[in-house]
């Protein structure tokens, strides 16, 4: 399951200073359902935070099935070099359904190697049926990052997700991450993931009994040149279901902007899928493609 305000953004470019702005971000994705989205999203930011942003997405399947859809969300973004807050709420219209939706990320310091915070998110399953029928889901968890030295740091998210189905979901996520080599900005990490379903196996989404997964993965990120970073991360692991085991992997490259150019930038690849990471087909792919666009003034 993915999310229409969801997203990946490199971090040279979301670390831009506080300053008035206007943004855009472009969106393509597939997936092996057959299931394409394309969006489009412009927005203002002002000095102090708040902002507005609008957009346009048109999804599209198998056996000539499409829903267009637009959104308007206010914004609000305050960073500094202890505490971040990142909000959105809105109103999405898609196919003959529309959602209030929105976003709250808080993360605070508590100390010089911990920090605190909540993440809560409404949003759309934005699946084919999920779409038709027009099924929503709440969240909310608690998120905790801890440093224990230069080199090792653990973040974890764990809290619970209620589906407009009757369905709710416990979570439990984490990620282990270890520097390996500081000037080529190597790290290797593991992260997992657990979940259950109260009423599983809905057709509108993936929602087995019971859910575990297990990775092991290396990122890097380069200055290249001192005019562009560029961002990559392969993971390979295994999922385990009441049903069986699977092997997983994902994938991300990403290039971006310096986090002090006046133009912010940034055009990332992601692919993620239930399959051997050599050889052999899977049960699930999903592939997306971001690109996008911050001019401060």
């Amino acid at each position: 399951m993915r999310t229409v305000l969801g997203g990946v953004m490199l971090a040279s470019a979301a670390a831009v200073a506080q300053a008035q702005s206007t943004n855009a971000e472009l969106r393509l994705s597939h997936d092996s359902d057959g299931l394409n989205q394309q969006s489009a999203t412009a927005g203002y930011a002002g000095a102090a935070g708040w902002g507005l942003k609008a957009g346009a997405m048109h999804f599209s399947g198998p056996d000539g099935w499409d829903a267009d859809g637009q959104r308007l969300a206010a914004t609000y973004r305050r960073a500094n070099a202890g505490d971040r807050l990142d909000a959105n709420v809105g109103v999405l219209k898609l196919g003959d359904h529309d959602h209030v939706v929105g976003a709250l990320d808080v993360l605070r310091s508590v100390g010089p190697t911990t920090s605190l915070g909540v993440s809560a998110e409404r949003n759309l399953v934005d699946s084919r049926l999920g779409i038709d029928a027009g099924l929503v889901f709440n969240s909310l968890a608690l998120v905790a990052d801890h440093a224990f030295n230069t080199r090792f740091n653990v973040g974890l998210a764990g809290g619970a997700a209620r589906f407009s189905d009757d369905n709710r979901r416990p979570f439990l996520r984490t990620r282990w991450n270890a520097s390996l080599n500081e000037g080529l900005g190597l790290n290797a990490y593991l992260k997992t993931r657990s979940y259950r379903n109260s009423n599983p196996y809905r057709a509108e989404y993936f929602s087995p009994e019971r859910l575990n997964e297990v990775s092991l993965g290396l990122s890097t990120r380069l200055v290249m040149a001192g005019h562009a970073v560029l961002s990559a991360a392969l993971d390979t692991g295994e999922q385990h279901t009441e049903a069986g085991s699977e092997p997983i992997w994902s994938l991300l490259v990403g290039v971006s902007s310096m986090r002090d150019a006046p133009l912010q930038w940034s055009l990332a690849l992601q692919a993620a899928n239930t399959a051997p990471l050599i050889g052999g087909t899977g049960t699930y792919r999903y592939t997306s493609l971001v690109g996008q666009l911050n001019i401060p003034f």
